[in-house]
């Protein structure tokens, strides 16, 4: 009987698979040899080459970044004189027009009066002629306002103050002057509005293309059929503004060396630092090598609209500073003006030099120290290899006891490590056996490491919202186990995405650099980031070659695998998350530790920001209720005070006439003023309540004072102040809310609680304020102490100061308030 010949069946870790792998007794002295060589060539390359790009890196990263600076600094400083030349001019253009309004009312005021004195008895002309008689020689601004009126229907000049040549005539005779167009315009306005202002710029006498701007303030007083003005040319205003302003720039400095300075589009030099340049030409200055920088200042300045910048050779102001400069020049057309800001660069070129003989020591110092470090690693890894070859047969027992341990524990054998045969089949057993038992261990641990951070992110409400994002990125990064991650809002539609936290655990960053780029960035400029948001789905590579192809943003380097995950409510996406350089591989359950994660922290977001909401809200209604308070309060001062008191005026003229005419008549009217004084002194002391002004101008003191004077009066209460004399005055800002805190209290006491007392005692001890109101009235029962819009506000205006506020029951009978709190920080 034949025999069959058995087969052979080459299996993992057999002999025959394992005939061209190294003997384990030579390799250490094998592996020695290599790693001698490896390391004399390659370190020695990489070590010149890196040291070499490393410098050259540095010396660009100096120079682009202080170029940089100069520019920004330059450019600010420029813009600041400009929004400084722009503001100026917008406040006396504003003053203008308020004193024209002012001045236009006055006259008004004169002509009703006058037409109502004497109407009876004197014709329309002759009221014209007494009101334009008392208007001719009043002036204002050093002469340059001045009054003009006309006839609307009969088309004629009766007043023009700064020309009486034109007074008498009709506008049809007066077109070809001066004024002819300017007071067409006039009346064309007032009969289309019946008042307003009007800018106008008439030709100047003797001239043909030259103008000036000049402004007015018409009203039509329909008694007259006149149309009263008030004007001033803004010529020699705005000529004062200017030099006010040349002053002013010409002491401005900023840097260390850096100065401000102007000229004329003609190149004519208006200020400067130095005053012998002034009045001097632009195109005079030459640097010291022969570039004739101020020609280019002056053509920059007139073709770009935008300003430029140009450097030069030009010497400092003083010897000590440097040569090399940088400036900005930019236009100012109003004015015909060009404004330059100059600067020094000498820093950079420090910085430079600085920098190479620092890394010169470096390098020479790197140099000893490499090859002392390289002949102790020759020694060390020689007596290593022959050490390990010793002790091979001794170490192949402690093998394999420390598999039978690794049953029973997490000790893994690092694969990559093994490199002799003898080894591989008891390897891959063992850490097939441990990577079981570590997987359900990890999975465990994430999931409790996710409830832990869910919890702990629901007693944060201390923190930061950016503190926040950093917490749970630093849990995202320990639960996926990646190196960095990020996290990025996207707006509402999915166009940009703005990065709001990153961490990376390798260097230690936990949160966004200072100088990191957190401006909205578009979806297309943000590689995977961006895709996963318009795709609207997950997206996970892991493989290197892959991850290379796309931006790397926002990570600042090339990674190896990267997960981007989007979270969306309601439909929306509001926001997305990655990490990256994980040690293995990222897969769903990935997806899903980050996606619960994600959601959870969104909803804590949202129920953060709708309680900040609501105290938004609620401050909204104390600006607003303080703003409508203040405006009739300011309006029944301006409007009604100034009102009543015009009529007393006028009432007491008639009282002085009828005195001696009809003295029954006279003692009515006198009635009538008392009458009227009373509405006066009542306007007033309701416009203070609603208006507080004499807080800020007389004083916390004067104000109570005068408010417990009014209590007294009105509920027969006796009130008492105590006032701290050291103390300093309160903020204007705080004064107010204070004011109104006491005054609420006080008259909710006089009001509710029928006192026989009240006192007020304020004290001051360093930065902490203490406000306490006593009375000895009936008190708040438990209910009225919850009710009430006063009681409300009273707790809003301490928390809009920073203070506290606490309502008690006194002793036996009435009740305490008292405020603190540091509220002059």
């Amino acid at each position: 009987m034949e025999k069959r010949k058995k087969k052979k069946h080459s299996f993992p870790g057999s002999t025959l698979s394992k005939k061209h792998r190294p003997s384990l007794s030579y390799a250490p002295f094998r592996t020695s040899l290599l790693v001698i060589l490896a390391i004399a060539v390659f370190i020695g390359i990489f070590w010149i080459i890196n040291e070499y790009q490393t410098y050259r890196k540095s010396i660009a990263n100096i120079r682009h970044n202080y170029q940089e600076l100069y520019r920004m600094r330059v450019e600010e400083e420029v813009d600041n004189v400009l929004d400084f030349i722009e503001h100026r001019r917008a406040l006396a253009g504003r003053r203008v027009e308020n004193e024209l309004r002012e001045k236009v009312q006055s006259a008004y005021t004169i002509a009703s009066h006058i037409y109502r004195m004497y109407r009876e008895i004197y014709s329309v002309v002759q009221l014209r002629s007494m009101v334009a008689e008392i208007l001719r020689p009043v002036r204002w601004d050093n002469g340059l306002g001045y009054y003009f009126a006309g006839r609307l229907e009969q088309d004629t000049i009766d007043l023009f103050a700064d020309d009486p040549f034109l007074e008498g005539q009709a506008l049809r005779d007066v077109k070809n002057h001066l004024y002819g167009p300017v007071a067409g315009d006039i009346v064309t306005m007032v009969r289309e509005k019946g008042a307003g202002i009007y800018h106008y710029r008439p030709r100047k006498k003797n001239t043909t293309d030259d103008s000036f701007p000049g402004i007015s303030f018409i009203k039509y007083f329909k008694p007259f059929d006149w149309y009263i003005g008030a004007g001033i040319s803004n010529e020699a205003m705005e000529k004062n503004l200017q030099e006010e302003i040349l002053s002013t720039v010409q002491d401005m400095r900023f840097a260390d060396n850096g100065q401000i300075f102007c000229f004329r589009f003609d190149g004519t030099i208006i200020s400067h630092r130095n005053n012998n340049f002034i009045g001097r030409s632009i195109t005079e200055l030459i640097g010291e090598r022969g570039e004739a920088y101020g020609q280019a200042m002056l053509k920059t300045g007139l073709q770009e609209k935008s300003g430029g910048h140009i450097r030069c050779s030009a010497p400092g102001i003083s010897p000590e500073e440097g040569r090399q400069r940088l400036c900005f020049v930019k236009a100012y057309p109003a004015w015909n003006w060009i404004v330059v800001a100059d600067m020094s660069m000498d820093a950079m070129d420090k910085a430079i030099r600085d920098e190479t003989r620092t890394y010169t020591t470096i390098s020479f110092k790197n140099v000893f120290i490499f090859i002392g470090l390289f002949g102790v690693a020759v020694m060390l890894l020689l007596s290593a290899a022959y050490y390990h070859s010793r002790k091979i047969q001794h170490g192949l027992s402690l093998f394999t006891d420390f598999f039978r341990k690794a049953a029973h524990t997490q000790v893994k054998i690092p694969e990559t490590e093994l490199t002799f045969s003898e080894f591989e089949d008891l390897a891959g057993l063992a850490n097939t056996m441990v990577d079981d038992r570590m997987e359900q261990e990890r999975i465990l641990r994430r999931d409790e490491l996710r409830l832990d951070t869910l919890l702990q992110l629901g007693t944060m409400d201390e923190f930061d919202i950016k503190d926040k994002y950093d917490f749970v990125l630093h849990r995202i990064l320990r639960i996926t186990g990646s190196e960095s991650g990020y996290i990025m809002l996207v707006n509402h539609a999915r166009t940009h995405a703005t990065l709001c936290s990153m961490v990376t655990i390798g260097n230690g960053q936990v949160g966004l650099d200072p100088d990191q780029d957190t401006s909205p960035r578009l979806l297309a400029d943000c590689g995977l980031s961006g895709g996963c948001i318009v795709r609207n789905k997950v997206s996970i590579v892991n493989d290197r070659n892959i991850a290379r192809q796309h931006i790397p943003y926002p990570y600042e380097r090339n990674i190896a695998r990267r997960m981007d995950i989007p979270i969306s409510t309601d439909g929306q996406i509001v926001l997305t998350a990655g990490v990256c350089n994980s040690a293995k591989a990222y897969d769903d359950s990935d997806v899903r530790q980050m996606t619960m994660l994600l959601e959870g922290l969104w909803l804590h977001v949202l129920k953060t920001c709708s309680e900040k909401e609501m105290v938004k809200l609620e401050r909204q209604v104390i600006a607003i209720g303080e703003e409508e308070r203040s405006r009739i309060g300011r309006d029944l001062h301006d409007d009604l005070g100034s009102h009543l008191s015009g009529v007393e005026i006028l009432s007491k003229v008639l009282q002085q006439k009828l005195e001696k005419q009809s003295p029954d008549q006279a003692r009515q009217l006198a009635i009538i003023r008392n009458l009227i004084r009373e509405a006066i002194e009542k306007t007033r002391r309701l416009s203070r309540g609603l208006y507080p002004v004499h807080v800020i101008e007389h004083g916390m003191e004067a104000a109570i004072e005068e408010l417990l004077a009014e209590i007294e009066q009105r509920y027969a209460i006796q009130c008492s102040l105590d006032f701290d004399q050291q103390a300093e005055p309160l903020a204007a800002n705080i004064a107010p809310h204070v004011y109104y805190i006491v005054r609420e209290a006080v008259f909710n006491a006089a009001r509710h609680g029928r006192p026989d007392t009240i006192q007020v005692v304020i004290l001051r001890q360093y930065n902490r304020l203490s406000v306490t109101i006593i009375d000895d009235g009936q008190g708040l029962v438990g209910q009225d102490r919850k009710k009430g819009l006063g009681l409300y506000t009273m707790q809003y205006r301490a928390k809009a100061i920073g203070a506290t506020l606490d309502i008690q029951p006194g002793g036996q009978t009435g009740t305490i308030v008292t405020l603190s709190g540091e509220v002059f920080t």
